[in-house]
């Protein structure tokens, strides 16, 4: 891969080397140098907005707004208001003035529509009338307007690669759309260390591709977070593998490994307290009392496991 498209890899924040990655990207190269609009499809946490992204930054739009709908709609507005904007006194508390919406903002630019499937199917037609005509219509308005804005959608797959709901994908199957899949992690386990940032043991790298991981890339990278966050060594062994646990295990008992030579309770029993400690002390957003009340122990334990770690 040339540089220039290793650097706008990176600005996009796709990372892999794989084959399976390698054709995905091969295959929005020659997306960018289209007009059209995209299907991004792949199941959910694989980043599809990355993708997206890099298709933008490659295409002649490149020097225009990238929005993505999850990000750049404020959360005091419908997704509808969001998307098409809002006349004058339409919506409450904007008596006097007009709101431009996502379409209008990108215009020129691309817009990428994130988990469209709860929208109703009257704003289904909007969208679609933009992506065949540039036509939007303004909440309260009258009027028609054109804008030049390129679509990317967000089709979630299932673990069989199937649409999970078909009757969105096939809405836009006639018009003039690109299809992208983007793979799930499962099918490039060779990409794990590439998003530690740090080297993983022959253990860890065992452990982390024998996991499932059905939230993916996205998954992956939230579990990687919390093991690094707290690690000062350049190696990310075993232990220090901080995972969601396994829904399959419906006994917790069952988790637990079978004693024989060589193993070391107290120390089994340390890591399994450590990684209990960080995970409630970051599911209480870092609230050490609240962090205490989930475990069930006084505040001072946690504490002193904070400040051991070097934490004030």
């Amino acid at each position: 891969m040339n540089t220039k498209l290793e650097d706008v890899k990176s600005e996009a924040g796709i990372i892999g080397q794989s084959e399976v990655i390698n054709s995905a990207i091969e295959r929005a190269v020659k997306i960018a140098a289209t007009n059209s609009n995209v299907l991004i499809m792949g199941e959910v946490g694989t980043e599809k907005q990355q993708f997206a992204k890099f298709i933008h930054l490659l295409s002649k739009r490149a020097s225009n707004r990238f929005l993505d709908s999850s990000r750049d709609i404020h959360h005091k507005f419908s997704t509808e208001v969001g998307l098409f904007g809002h006349e004058k006194g339409v919506v409450k508390g904007s008596m006097s003035y007009r709101r431009p919406g996502l379409f209008e903002k990108a215009n020129t630019g691309s817009v990428f529509l994130e988990s469209i499937s709860h929208l109703s199917s009257a704003t289904i037609q909007q969208i679609k009338k933009v992506m065949i005509d540039g036509s939007i219509q303004r909440i309260g308005g009258d009027m028609a307007e054109k804008v030049d804005t390129r679509v990317f959608l967000d089709i979630e797959l299932d673990n069989r690669g199937k649409p999970v709901l078909p009757n969105l994908k096939k809405q836009f199957a006639n018009m003039n759309v690109t299809e992208i899949v983007i793979p799930p992690l499962r099918e490039r386990l060779e990409d794990i260390p590439l998003f530690c940032g740090k080297r993983l043991s022959p253990e860890a790298y065992e452990r982390l591709c024998n996991r499932d991981w059905p939230g993916n890339v996205k998954q992956l990278r939230e579990s990687l977070h919390r093991s690094i966050f707290l690690l000062g060594e350049d190696t990310i062994y075993e232990e220090d593998l901080i995972l969601p646990p396994l829904d399959h295990f419906q006994d917790l008992y069952s988790a637990l490994p079978e004693p024989e030579d060589g193993f070391d309770l107290p120390k089994f029993i340390n890591k399994v307290k450590k990684q209990l400690i960080i995970r409630a002390i970051f599911k209480a957003g870092f609230n050490l009392s609240e962090a205490a009340r989930m475990l069930g122990v006084s505040e001072k334990p946690v504490r002193k496991f904070w400040k051991e770690l070097g934490r004030n």
